[in-house]
């Protein structure tokens, strides 16, 4: 994926009057993969006198593992996800990329080299007044027809295309008018599969789906990154049975510890807790 692509599309999903990123003035080189994550006492916020969204997060995700990020709306997942990919400095602690040998802080590396290794597929990816091969084609230009078409019918999309009478050169229209919300989302699964990050952050891939389409797509999702270290955020963790590691993110923090058992339920519940508790504190 270019790199003013990777930056539009996700500013545009992460921008709350964001302020300036600080880039190193002598970036640290990227250490070999595979790669995971390691986040101490991270605190953030989108302005210098504002409070902190994310208060002393702690989390290890080991290089090749899935993890789910559970938590409503405003807890601070996409504050994280723009922390994670360099739109937003941390006001303190620390995040760093593990590589093979040793690992490296973050801030030590350019906006741009940190996007070369974590994907970002939004939940509402911007789809332009294109065609199917020149949406997906965005995430990697030099990419062949061939291996288009591959990402493609790796994300499921493949039996639907084969029924267009032209193919992959038909028109989606504006916004990804013809498509349906389940063909948009993985047209946007298909452009991940393409770029082939080492680390891909999913939000909401399931978000305004109906049931069966939205297991179907999350059952692809932990299929087809298999291998990959994938964040997957989400308020369905229902959907993603097979993910062990769950976190709840509730009031800018980890509501569940990371070593308890069944932590999809036990996800789950802490988020409608939350929820109860914010209606009854309103109600007041």
């Amino acid at each position: 994926m270019t790199t003013r692509f990777r930056l539009v599309d996700a500013h545009r999903h992460t921008d709350r009057r964001r302020p300036a990123v600080r880039e190193p003035t002598a970036p640290t080189s990227l250490p070999p993969g595979p790669y995971g994550l390691r986040i101490e006492n991270l605190h953030a916020r989108w302005a210098p006198t504002a409070p902190d969204i994310l208060r002393g997060l702690e989390l290890d995700i080991a290089p090749g593992t899935q993890t789910l990020i559970v938590g409503q709306s405003g807890a601070g997942k996409s504050t994280l996800a723009a922390v994670l990919l360099r739109l937003l400095d941390a006001s303190a602690g620390t995040i760093e990329l593990v590589g093979a040998d040793h690992a490296v802080q973050l801030e030590q590396l350019s906006g741009d080299d940190v996007r070369t290794i974590i994907g970002w597929c939004a939940q509402d990816a911007y789809i332009f007044d294109s065609t199917i091969e020149a949406n997906v084609r965005l995430a990697r230009p030099d990419a062949s027809a061939g291996e288009i078409e591959a990402a493609l019918r790796r994300a499921r999309l493949g039996d639907w295309i084969d029924t267009l009478p032209q193919g992959l050169h038909t028109m989606v229209g504006e916004h990804g008018r013809h498509l349906s919300g389940g063909q948009r989302q993985r047209l946007a699964l298909a452009r991940t599969l393409l770029a082939a990050r080492p680390i891909n952050i999913f939000d909401e891939p399931t978000e305004h789906l109906d049931e069966e389409t939205a297991s179907a797509l999350a059952a692809d999702i932990v299929h087809t990154t298999s291998g990959a270290t994938t964040i997957i955020v989400t308020n369905r963790p229902e959907l993603f049975p097979t993910v062990t590691a769950v976190h709840c993110l509730a009031d800018g923090t980890f509501a569940t510890p990371p070593d308890r058992t069944d932590q999809a339920h036990q996800a789950a519940n802490a988020v409608s807790d939350l929820a109860a508790r914010l209606s009854l504190r309103h109600a007041s």
